[in-house]
């Protein structure tokens, strides 16, 4: 613009210091009348703000659709948890064991309701086999107490499986917990359980202890029959080889008593035979006392019968 104004003074023959003048007035007018800023249409601003709201909407959406806020843990030997969100479906999916990794290696769980999540683990061949063992089957569930419809779903999925299996409710806060100490929120609860009752139980040992194992060694203590470890842990031979050695520490204990027993009876027959020497001996000198005293009263009277 400020060209257009040089070039249209150019062929005007006036005053140079006029024309300067007049063409830094005019240029200051346009700078007058341009707008501080470009003309944005308002339409389009509107489309840019609501595709924003959109796109934060969306990646909000998707986080809270990946945010586990309850867990349901299946352990019989196997042991694995659904990590589930607010819609209880499945989030993902962790085994705590060997054995749990062989079970789910194949299945596909992520993004299934929960109900169906649990058939879909009980029902696999590998976990009958467990079952038909007669091992014990709990189902977990770790979940603030707003989450009523999900603990009723889940007894109902016991009901369904049978053999036994039953279901367990606790606070969310514990599933941090078991997390944090390489356990499922079942085997977590069950161990804090069986803790009460035997404080030298360790995690390790009850990581490598079936739920048929945890739970008999907590009936036992309620009876009052535990010991302290049960069968499956690492001191179960120990406790064999204490009971092994305290009954024969008893049969030595007995075997001495009895010695002790025999010579003090040996002892007690040496002493009566030597009290009955002893009075043979008193009855013999006496005997000769009596003989002694005869001869002498027969002595004496036959003197006096020959005095006379």
């Amino acid at each position: 613009m400020a060209n257009k104004i040089h070039d249209a003074f150019e062929n005007v023959k006036a005053d140079p210091a006029l024309k300067q003048s007049t063409i830094q007035f005019l240029e200051g007018k346009r700078k007058k009348k341009q707008p501080m800023f470009s003309y944005v249409p308002i339409g389009k601003t509107v489309a840019a703000v609501c595709a924003m709201v959109l796109i934060l909407i969306g990646i909000g959406g998707y986080s809270w659709l990946l945010t586990p806020v309850s867990y349901v843990s299946i352990d019989i030997n196997p042991s694995m948890e659904l990590a589930l969100n607010r819609l209880d479906r499945v989030v993902s999916v962790t085994s705590y064991n060997p054995q749990g990794d062989e079970l789910i290696k194949n299945l596909h769980l992520k993004g299934k309701k929960y109900i169906q999540a649990i058939y879909m683990i009980t029902e696999n061949d590998r976990l009958k086999q467990y079952l038909q063992l007669e091992e014990e089957l709990v189902l977990t569930v770790a979940a603030d107490s707003s989450k009523t419809a999900l603990k009723a779903g889940v007894e109902q999925c016991c009901s369904h499986i049978g053999h036994g299996t039953r279901s367990v409710s606790v606070d969310v806060e514990v599933a941090q917990k078991a997390h944090d100490n390489g356990l499922s929120v079942g085997k977590y609860s069950a161990y804090l359980q069986l803790s009460q009752y035997d404080d030298s139980v360790t995690i390790d040992q009850c990581k490598k202890m079936s739920m048929a194992q945890i739970h008999s060694q907590i009936i036992e203590h309620e009876h009052g029959t535990g010991h302290g470890h049960g069968k499956g842990t690492n001191n179960t031979y120990e406790d064999t080889n204490q009971t092994e050695q305290e009954g024969e520490q008893e049969t030595e204990s007995d075997t001495e008593h009895g010695q002790e027993t025999v010579s003090e009876t040996k002892h007690e027959q040496g002493i009566n035979t030597e009290t009955e020497h002893e009075q043979e001996i008193e009855q013999e000198t006496e005997q000769q006392k009596e003989e002694e005293s005869e001869g002498h009263r027969h002595r004496r009277r036959r003197g006096h019968h020959g005095y006379e």
